[in-house]
């Protein structure tokens, strides 16, 4: 009997907790007011720590146009793979470089950080290539 009370219990506290953030579920007026207020107070730079910043969990335009992209297939976020990782990338340019990263994203090129070529990508849009680049540079 104890087995059982417990483990309805300990099924009852899993379906709570996973059910309590659906996405059918709208904030309200209060909860979005708030979140609006704190990220107009919060620096741009200081939402994300460059340390926690993840493709696969960020919600930037940079990073859905990375994993729509092939940029994952030579780049890794904190290592290097067959290209240099982002993090490296953004400690090497900065903001007064976006410009020169989108047009080698777009034309390719080579020698900048080894014998690997990188890839041209001719279908991307200079501003798409740019929100890439300010994503990246986000790993400084």
């Amino acid at each position: 009997m104890t087995k059982r009370l417990i483990i309805v219990l300990c099924a009852s506290f899993l379906a709570a907790g996973c059910g309590g953030n659906s996405t059918n579920q709208k904030p309200s007026a209060d909860t979005a007011l708030a979140d609006s207020n704190a990220a107009a107070k919060t620096p741009e730079s200081a939402m994300e720590n460059s340390n926690t910043i993840s493709i696969m969990t960020s919600t930037d335009e940079g990073a859905t146009l990375i994993v729509k992209n092939d940029c994952r297939n030579c780049h890794k976020e904190r290592e290097k793979l067959i290209g240099p990782a982002f993090s490296d990338i953004a400690k090497r340019y900065g903001h007064y470089d976006i410009d020169s990263l989108a047009a080698k994203i777009i034309k390719g090129g080579s020698g900048h950080w080894g014998d690997a070529a990188m890839s041209p990508h001719p279908s991307l849009s200079i501003t798409d290539a740019r929100v890439i680049v300010r994503f990246i540079l986000k790993y400084k």
